[in-house]
């Protein structure tokens, strides 16, 4: 199996574990059971369920089916649907969720701006998305794992994986784009969002739990070594959540929150 298909096959796999991740993110801001949650783009529902679990009443979409059965006798009401064409006459959410979509949505302004007028005045929303300007990624991409790919253009990646490096034939819609730490500060501030990052508390996670939020085997292996060498100790030194050169050009993915201003 290709590197990337095993990238892949983890992602669906640890699901709920990268659900359990954001349950606990968002625990540090806010209570959760009874609380109304939009799962924007929930894949194969982990995050849903793991927030139905903990008492909240979800409501969670994605373009691709999710199989009926993980949702049995959870309160998880579940759509079809792009996220574009949903409506919900007018609810408003107390917690929406984008965790790894933004990237995939054709119009990231669109989206930001819809789940803005979806948010309750209180509310949170919890976005992770990897940035287009690490060095990290520019090495090695966190989605086909291939150099360069992440600088480029939704109409240049497709050409490069599909056409050049041959990693998918197929015809789809998704070939993700990621955003900049420029292109982000500019969109959630356009529509009135004040965002803080929460990786510091993330880079905890990430060595007691790293199947929640590592996917590719190799980084796997990596980050179970650092902690038996006993080194994660300078990943917390370098992790921040400041908006300065770290998370700007390194940090391969930001974990985030963001509030109506």
């Amino acid at each position: 199996m290709k590197n990337h298909q095993k990238t892949w096959k983890n992602y669906h796999l640890f699901a709920e574990q990268r659900g359990e991740l954001v349950v606990d993110q968002i625990h540090l801001f806010a209570g959760i059971e009874n609380r109304l949650v939009l799962d924007v783009g929930c894949g194969d529902g982990g995050t849903s369920k793991k927030f139905a679990e903990s008492g909240a009443r979800v409501t969670a979409i994605d373009i691709q089916p999710v199989a009926p059965e993980l949702f049995t006798n959870l309160k998880v009401k579940y759509f079809s649907s792009a996220l574009k064409d949903t409506n919900f006459d007018k609810t408003k959410f107390d917690i929406i969720i984008m965790q790894d979509v933004l990237e995939h949505l054709p119009d990231p302004d669109s989206a930001i701006k819809k789940v803005r007028n979806l948010l309750s005045d209180t509310g949170l929303i919890y976005i992770s998305t990897p940035n287009r300007l690490s060095i990290l990624n520019f090495i090695s991409d966190p989605h086909w794992n291939l150099p360069f790919v992440a600088i480029f253009s939704r109409k240049w990646v497709k050409l490069f994986v599909r056409n050049i490096f041959r990693k998918d034939r197929r015809t789809r819609q998704d070939w993700a784009a990621l955003l900049s730490l420029f292109q982000l500060r500019k969109l959630t501030r356009k529509n009135q969002i004040e965002i803080k990052f929460i990786n510091s508390f993330t880079a905890k996670y990430l060595f007691q739990k790293p199947e929640s939020i590592i996917c590719n085997s190799a980084h796997l292996k990596i980050a179970r070594w650092i902690k038996q060498s006993r080194w994660e100790k300078w990943i917390y030194r370098i992790v921040n959540d400041k908006f300065g050169f770290f998370n700007y050009f390194i940090n391969p993915t930001w974990y985030i929150i963001g509030k109506p201003r």
